[in-house]
């Protein structure tokens, strides 16, 4: 009994945007497209264009970036390793001699 009644219900849920789907567009609400529209239809997907090769620009620019940074970083962490190292060194020997 389960089997059956779930079996309609994912067909009537399956059916139901498909004959949406399939039912031709009402023409009374339909307006004619003019020039300018087309027109500015052209100019808004050129924008969309350019803003995505921008995008793609940017996201092959910054993780160059990030990388250089993230180098330099690195650079400035040995320097500092290397600044600790040596003081506790002194402070070390400074101890020993007292």
């Amino acid at each position: 009994m389960r089997r059956p009644l779930l079996a309609a219900a994912f067909m009537l849920a399956f059916t139901a945007p498909a004959a949406a789907q399939s039912s031709p567009p009402r023409t009374d609400e339909q307006a004619p497209v003019t020039r300018a529209e087309i027109r500015e239809l052209i100019e808004a997907a050129q924008a969309t264009a350019k803003a995505s090769r921008e995008n793609v620009n940017y996201s092959r620019a910054v993780p160059d970036l990030l990388f250089q940074i993230l180098a330099k970083l690195d650079k400035i962490e040995d320097k500092l390793d290397k600044v600790e190292t040596t003081l506790k060194a002194e402070r070390a020997s400074s101890q020993k001699k007292r």
